[in-house]
Parts: C-alpha cells; sequence; structure tokens
C-alpha cells in the first residue's frame, strides 16, 4: 500500500492490545524458544487494512517457518520507527524487517543496523540512501500501466482522464504515476489532467466536484490508491455525474489497491476496475527473503510482487486479498 493515505481502520482491539501490552506499539511477539530466530517487524502503521493484512501475512509465515517475531508500530512517526530500531538492536534481535514511515527519514536508523551488522529487508518501500540487505513491494510501475491500458479500453481510446496523485514525492505515487504515463502514452488520443490528491478521500471529493464542473468533458478518471476512490465517487453525486457502469453518462474509474471497499463498488459498479496487491503474499514473502539471508542463502536484491486487474469478472475470486480479509 503501498506506499502510502490507505483506508484507515478504527480498532478498538488493537488499542486494547496495545495498552495491555504496556510497550507502546507493540503488537505480538513472546519469548522465543531455544534455538529460534528473532526477528523484529517494524510497521510504519497498522491503521489501514493493507498493513494490518501484511502483517497478518508475516505471522503466518512465522508460524510455518517456526520464527520468533516481535512486531511494533511506529503509528506513522520516523523518529518513533528510528527509536524502535535502536531498541530491537539492543535486544539482539537476528534480523530486522522494515516498513519504512518515510523513506529519507528512515535512513539514519538503517546506516545503525547496518553498524551492528544485522541483516534488514525492507517491505513496501525503500530506503532512499541507506544499504538495505533486500527489499520486497509491489510493482507499482506495472500496475499504473496496467490501469492505463484498461481505461485507455474503457475510453475507446479518447478523451481526457481525471489523474488523481497520492502525495507529492512519495514513492508509490511517483512509479504508479510513471507507469499510468507510460500506459496512457500508448493512447495518444487521451490527454490527462493530473491533480495532487494526497492520497485523501476528502481532496479527491473537492478536486472531483471542481473539475467535473470546469470540465464537464472528462471522460475516465485514474486514482493513484482505492482511498480516494470513495471521495471520487461522493463529488460524482455531488455534480450529478454518478450513473455506473452501464448506464448513460457513466465516467470510467480505475484504482489501485484493491481494498474490501473497492471490491464492493466494483460490484455496485460505481468503480470500474482495481489493481490488486495482494499483503498476504508481500508479507510471507518479505519475512522468507529476510530468513534465506539468515540461513546464508543468495537472494534477489529486489522482487516484486505483481499487479491484477481486477473487473466486474473477477471480483468475487475468494483469493483476492480483499475478499480474505477480517477486521
Amino acid at each position: 500500500m503501498s506506499t502510502s493515505v490507505r483506508l484507515r481502520l478504527v480498532v478498538a482491539v488493537t488499542a486494547l492490545a496495545l495498552a495491555l501490552s504496556g510497550c507502546g506499539g507493540m503488537l505480538t511477539g513472546g519469548p522465543a524458544e531455544a534455538g529460534q530466530k528473532k526477528i523484529a517487524v517494524l510497521l510504519y502503521s497498522q491503521g489501514f487494512e493493507f498493513m494490518v493484512a501484511l502483517n497478518d501475512g508475516i505471522k503466518a509465515e512465522a508460524a510455518r517457518l517456526g520464527v520468533d517475531v516481535v512486531v511494533l508500530d511506529a503509528r506513522e512517526d520516523s523518529a518513533k520507527q528510528t527509536q524502535q530500531i535502536e531498541d530491537q538492536l539492543a535486544r539482539g534481535v537476528d534480523g530486522i524487517l522494515l516498513s519504512p514511515n518515510n523513506s529519507e527519514e528512515l535512513v539514519p536508523g538503517v546506516q545503525k543496523i547496518n553498524a551492528a551488522h544485522t541483516p534488514v529487508v525492507t517491505v513496501d518501500s525503500v530506503v532512499a540512501g541507506a544499504e538495505v540487505n533486500a527489499s520486497v513491494a509491489y510493482d507499482n510501475v506495472g500496475a499504473g500501466r496496467m490501469a492505463a491500458e484498461y481505461l485507455a479500453s474503457l475510453m475507446n481510446g479518447t478523451g481526457t482522464v481525471l489523474e488523481y496523485q497520492g502525495a507529492k514525492g512519495a514513492y508509490h505515487a511517483i512509479r504508479r504515476g510513471d507507469g499510468f504515463t507510460e500506459g496512457i502514452g500508448q493512447s495518444p488520443g487521451i490527454s490527462v489532467i493530473g491533480r495532487d490528491s494526497e492520497w485523501t478521500a476528502t481532496q479527491a471529493l473537492s478536486l472531483t466536484v471542481d473539475n467535473l464542473t470546469a470540465n464537464p468533458s472528462i471522460s475516465g478518471m485514474f486514482s493513484h490508491n482505492d482511498e480516494m476512490v470513495r471521495g471520487i465517487v461522493s463529488g460524482e453525486k455531488q455534480v450529478g455525474r454518478g450513473a455506473v457502469v452501464g448506464q448513460p453518462g457513466h465516467i470510467p474509474l480505475v484504482g489501485v489497491d484493491g481494498t474490501p471497499l473497492a471490491l464492493q463498488r466494483v460490484r455496485d459498479g460505481s468503480q470500474d476496475a482495481t489493481m490488486d496487491q495482494d499483503p498476504y503474499t508481500m508479507g510471507a514473502l518479505a519475512l522468507r527473503t529476510l530468513i534465506e539471508i539468515l540461513d546464508g542463502k543468495q537472494v534477489p536484491k529486489q522482487q516484486l510482487t505483481e499487479p491484477k486487474l481486477i473487473t466486474r469478472a473477477n471480483v468475487d475470486d475468494p483469493n483476492l486479498w480483499g475478499n480474505k480479509f477480517q477486521p
């Protein structure tokens, strides 16, 4: 997710678990059995469905491999995450699996991991300017390209697309935008209006109302994530452009993430498609990669999980993470 603002969860159970742990941010973990590898899983947040599912994938793989993991939630605070790195190094963990809150702000923390000669693998994002043993992420460029190609087909290769971009300078926004530009470039009859939407539904709603009012000829929409689509759909309805798939006046709309709400919108026709990015697979692959490094095996420096186009034709596939997720 990327990434990224994703759909926030208000999960009372999580809050209770944090309080009971007595360790501001510790979600899971216990005393390691003799001989077990000790892994610190440092997540930038657990406030999004994607990150909760990522954690579930990591924990399931840890159980399968017989690995002891402690999962810490930085709550979108780079300073807190850097302190967690220091604390886990002092604890003597064998390896660190890191989902960085900010690619640049976590450089000093990763440099401390390097100085301790502790293996580190990043998951879902990267750290620019520090050395990691491997990274596991989503093929954001491929997702953007695939979304563009599908949207162009819905538009019959002509018209104007409103592109809802993620936060300026954000890794996921840049990569998804690059892929979309590449893909839409294959349809010279389509022009693109890019708007910085900060990943939020609130910003997307405002932009939708303003842009559809000023430019009613907009005939396609691409959102860098599915959270912004909530605002897009609301904005369309506000200006009387809320026709669903199959109805006259419908504006084709494609998002990215494959969240549970996005799948429901695909079913009801308010969203044409979304690009699946499976956090369960990503989390399991990232932990498995770290364990292979600790076992002295050679691993690829970068591994990307593949995007998958979700439409009405396959939205009920039980293997989609958005259908498996249980809040």
